[in-house]
């Protein structure tokens, strides 16, 4: 797949794409100068959209994904990295710690919302008995 089906396909401009190959956080392979995406690049462009809509910076996904492929080939050798594992799991922890929080807080803005939208709703109405 080209980067401009890429970019279609996951609404994110060509541009970060481009950006995200300079940086090496998802550097697909070249053919004649033209990036094709694989499969396998396709599936952690989803990864890195995931943890940017959570919040993640670039370079918290970056550490993320190599800990991820150093474990992958760990396992393959039947060696696997307990650091990077125990690294990985630190992160996680953490960002799942913020995420919480911040559905916590999500929740109290909407009970705010929804308090608001019904005071309006009572002046509304009786704006229109008022009539």
């Amino acid at each position: 797949m080209f980067i401009g089906d890429v970019s279609k396909q996951f609404n994110i401009p060509a541009d970060t794409l481009r950006y995200y190959d300079r940086i090496g956080l998802l550097s697909p392979r070249r053919q004649g100068g033209v990036r094709r995406y694989s499969e396998a690049d396709l599936n952690k462009l989803a990864a890195i959209a995931k943890m940017k809509k959570l919040m993640f910076s670039l370079n918290e996904i970056q550490i993320i994904l190599s800990a991820d492929a150093q474990i992958d080939k760990s396992l393959q050798q039947a060696s696997p990295d307990l650091s990077a594992a125990q690294a990985l799991l630190s992160q996680i922890r953490a960002k799942l710690r913020e995420v919480e929080a911040l559905a916590e807080n999500i929740k109290e803005v909407k009970r705010e919302l929804a308090r608001l939208a019904a005071k309006v709703k009572t002046v509304l109405e009786a704006g229109e008995y008022a009539e």
